[in-house]
């Protein structure tokens, strides 16, 4: 499923693969986890594909989202990681979606770090025998044993804001600090 930002779906060989999940990592505010969310349901909207967000700090704020991009949109909101990650698995098994995307990016740091490497990899193989694409946004690297890792270094300039949502997906620099063995320590952007 092609996001809509050139960096990242080059990184990733045309977009979000399916059976696989896929970690984001925005290291800084205002790096680009926004605009990449916001591209991501715009171009499914396009594609008519259904999308869940699994909202783990209930930080998702849909009124900076174009309307009818949230047509084919399923929003679960939670109050912990544990219970996004359960909500996540279920959406993965339910086979209905094109793209799961966890947003854990309001999350307090420590309570990501605490959450049990079982729930991740529990994800991990419900998101493998499926053809669901799964994207996890995090502020810190965080899934353990996740093919593509790719970080949003790069803070915008408060100068960025006013320009258009596509022109503003084009300056996004992305590395890729974990993944396939032929694409790993290369940097897109």
């Amino acid at each position: 499923m092609p996001t809509g930002i050139r960096a990242i779906d080059d990184a990733l060989g045309g977009g979000l693969p399916g059976g696989r999940l896929t970690e984001v990592v925005s290291a800084k505010p205002s790096s680009g986890g926004q605009t990449l969310l916001t591209q991501l349901l715009v171009n499914s909207r396009a594609a008519r594909r259904r999308v869940a967000l699994v909202d783990a700090a209930d930080g998702f704020a849909p009124e900076t989202v174009p309307a009818d991009a949230l047509r084919h949109l399923v929003w679960v909101r939670c109050q912990s990681v544990a219970q996004a990650l359960a909500a996540a698995d279920v959406l993965v098994r339910d086979g209905n979606f094109s793209v799961v995307i966890l947003d854990a990016r309001g999350c307090d740091e420590r309570e990501l770090r605490r959450t049990p490497a079982t729930g991740w990899y529990r994800l991990q193989r419900a998101t493998e025998i499926s053809t669901v694409a799964v994207l996890v946004q995090t502020t810190c690297p965080l899934v353990p044993a996740v093919p593509a890792r790719l970080v949003l270094h790069t803070p915008q300039a408060l100068g960025c804001r006013r320009l258009a949502r596509d022109t503003l997906a084009t300056q996004l620099v992305v590395e890729i600090t974990r993944g396939h063995a032929d694409t790993a320590d290369e940097r897109a952007g």
